[in-house]
């Protein structure tokens, strides 16, 4: 169980993030893989792993070489009597990849998906750019973490989005209930307005 206190955004203030105040929302751009989406102002924002969350362990199903080029992380609680602690949308590129390779990442992991989480996955069409797309849950005493997972190959290399959203089991902590489906089909719907703004560099 991870509860989240979130970092001072202190990378907002470099400038290889290239981001730009654009009235209630920030923009990321990465030079090197040539793509850009936006993020609520108020939101955290970091291009390092372990700053304010830990990528691997909320994308599973993410490779080893997979390189976390940007995560943004909601910056207010919704739901601050319920079990939510989380919400993320995590950007990272596996290089030199498959058609078939990109698609498996979208999967749950075998050994470990739920019924709720299984590796079928589906072509989804966000923003004109095609991806495929998977859901992977992880459990303890109840569940922790939901990871929408999205990924497109472009240019050779596999760009994947995880929205995950992670809260803790509320018998562990008195005063709290449970977050319903309903708050959570609000939080999910935040990560993906973010996810609807990617769009690629003009060639």
């Amino acid at each position: 169980m991870r509860f989240t206190r979130r970092a001072p955004i202190l990378c907002l203030l470099l400038p290889a993030m290239a981001a730009a105040q654009s009235g209630k929302t920030r923009t990321f751009h990465d030079p090197t893989y040539k793509i850009s989406f936006d993020y609520p102002a108020n939101w955290d924002f970091s291009q390092r792993d372990r700053e304010i969350s830990t990528f691997h362990l909320d994308a599973r199903s993410a490779p080893k070489n997979a390189s976390m080029r940007a995560v943004a992380a909601m910056g207010d609680n919704p739901y601050p009597l319920s079990t939510f602690s989380g919400a993320y949308v995590y950007f990272s590129v596996t290089p030199k990849s498959s058609e078939s390779s990109c698609a498996k990442q979208a999967a749950a992991p075998s050994m470990t998906a739920t019924p709720k989480a299984s590796r079928a996955t589906s072509k989804v069409t966000i923003a004109d750019i095609p991806f495929t797309h998977g859901h992977d849950d992880q459990r303890e005493i109840c569940i922790i973490q939901r990871d929408d997972i999205y990924t497109t190959l472009h240019r050779g290399a596999c760009y994947r989005f995880d929205l995950a959203i992670n809260n803790f089991c509320g018998g562990q902590v008195s005063g709290v209930k449970d977050i319903t489906d309903k708050e959570l089909d609000q939080v999910r719907s935040r990560l993906e307005s973010v996810l609807a703004t990617v769009r690629f560099d003009p060639k």
